[in-house]
């Protein structure tokens, strides 16, 4: 890397699919619009609070519960590191119950780790609310973001949270009681031949990065939709409700189409003024890629490459990100006021 720029080298660590740098990128681009756009000081720490904890559980904590139950199931079925880290179409010929194994270890490993993660999904949310009520003494929506006064109201946050905690711990229980149980059954062969069409399924469609990391089918299929359902579910008041509303109606459709409605535009773009092919048949060049190319193409290509990806990221990540929190702000704070005029 000799010799490259220093902003190449920040935005080739921000392109990294490593823990590390998509914690710092992720959590970076979402928070910093949101909290130059904050109403009040709860909101900000409730802001901070919330990016930190998801991006620590997605980029953090799956992977190494992810890694830890994969040693579990890897040595309870006597397989290999290798064949573990495979996606199911690509294990070589193996016997039929070496496949059998392989495929309830995977199983097992993907049923046990989101019977986990889930219920703390939900709980960021929850856990957000009462962190603000025990520290401030806000417990409505409005009181948080400045619209109006605190109001002195008896306090139940603790044993809400209390009974919420307990739910979410009989839920993950729940969980790996099941995949035991599907486990259990799945040793009778009559058994495994009804279970096995589900459970290649979901290992086809659900297993784990080869580096333990969750794939985007995982945020689609299971993250996406129980965080969802936190935010509405710790909603205090109809224009909280409205705001979460607004936010997912543009980051949901972002996470699935954002690489086609404004990735690719904006590399073939570049592309076309620097007289580079950082697209080619359909994939994008990372900087890796870049590096290995002939030196006097990397210059070229190094410039069509930050440019691009630069600006997608300001644009995907940064700019979207404020200009939701910008609308959600203006919206509140006038139907607030509307609502308060006709009383």
């Amino acid at each position: 890397m000799n010799g490259i720029t220093i902003g190449t080298k920040i935005l080739k660590g921000m392109e990294t699919s490593s823990s590390i740098g998509m914690f710092v990128r992720d959590t970076g681009g979402c928070l910093i619009p949101k909290l130059a756009i904050s109403r009040s000081r709860e909101e900000a720490k409730e802001i901070t609070f919330a990016e930190t904890a998801e991006s620590a559980l997605f980029y953090f904590s799956a992977p190494a519960a992810a890694k830890l139950t994969n040693e579990f199931f890897k040595n309870k079925y006597k397989t290999s590191s290798r064949l573990m880290s495979m996606p199911i179409k690509e294990i070589p010929s193996v016997s039929k119950e070496q496949l059998k194994n392989i495929k309830l270890a995977k199983f097992g490993k993907i049923a046990s780790v989101f019977s986990v993660i889930l219920p703390l999904v939900f709980a960021i949310a929850p856990v957000r609310n009462f962190m603000t009520s025990s520290q401030s003494g806000k417990e409505e929506f409005t009181e948080v973001v400045g619209l109006k006064d605190k109001k002195e109201q008896e306090k139940d946050g603790k044993n809400k949270a209390k009974s919420l905690i307990k739910k979410l711990m009989l839920t993950a229980m729940g969980g790996l009681a099941l995949t035991a149980g599907i486990l259990t059954a799945a040793k009778n062969d009559n058994i495994y031949k009804k279970l096995e069409p589900a459970i290649t399924a979901i290992v086809k469609h659900f297993d784990f990065t080869k580096t333990n990391d969750l794939r985007l089918a995982h945020y689609g299929a299971f993250i996406y939709p129980v965080s969802i359902a936190s935010y509405f579910y710790a909603s205090r008041d109809k224009y909280e409700r409205k705001e979460n509303a607004r936010r997912f109606s543009v980051t949901v459709p972002l996470l699935f189409f954002g690489e086609k409605l404004i990735e690719k535009p904006i590399y073939k773009g570049f592309d076309k003024l620097f007289n580079t092919k950082i697209i080619e048949n359909g994939i994008t060049k990372s900087y890796d890629d870049i590096l290995k190319l002939p030196s006097k193409l990397q210059k070229q290509y190094l410039k069509s490459k930050n440019f691009s990806y630069g600006l997608t990221f300001l644009i995907n990540t940064m700019a979207i990100g404020a200009a939701v929190a910008l609308l959600n702000r203006i919206a509140t704070k006038k139907q607030f006021e509307r609502d308060n005029n006709k009383s």
